[in-house]
């Protein structure tokens, strides 16, 4: 995995972990509900934005406010039954929260998405 940078943005109430190298170019973006994916031209991600992070961190039980006080971020893809697993692993000093998404996509129609 290629070193990741993040950032929060409190205003807008988004979460961005970047995974590309300098090399690697954008190629496009998939949406998927508040969560957006920007693929290389390789088939790799290139960053990943959680929008509403703060809203969907309650909605799991998760304390929010470890958005303001990231020491570092994570992202990683997994494969499974019909679609994929996406976990944030969001740090603040020697805790480490892992905040699972999940993307169901139907079978005629999978997508094969490189880790990056």
């Amino acid at each position: 995995m290629n070193k990741t940078a993040f950032m929060y943005d409190d205003f807008s109430d988004r979460l961005l972990i970047s995974c590309k190298s300098g090399s690697d170019k954008v190629y496009g973006s998939i949406r998927m509900l508040n969560i957006i994916i920007d693929i290389t031209t390789d088939n790799k991600i290139a960053n990943v934005e959680l929008l509403d992070a703060s809203d969907y961190l309650k909605s799991l039980g998760i304390d929010s406010n470890i958005l303001n006080k990231l020491t570092g971020a994570e992202v990683s893809f997994s494969s499974i039954r019909n679609g994929y697993l996406i976990a944030f692993i969001l740090k603040s000093g020697k805790k480490v929260v892992p905040v699972p998404y999940n993307v169901q996509i139907p079978n005629s129609k999978q997508i094969i998405i490189k880790q990056p």
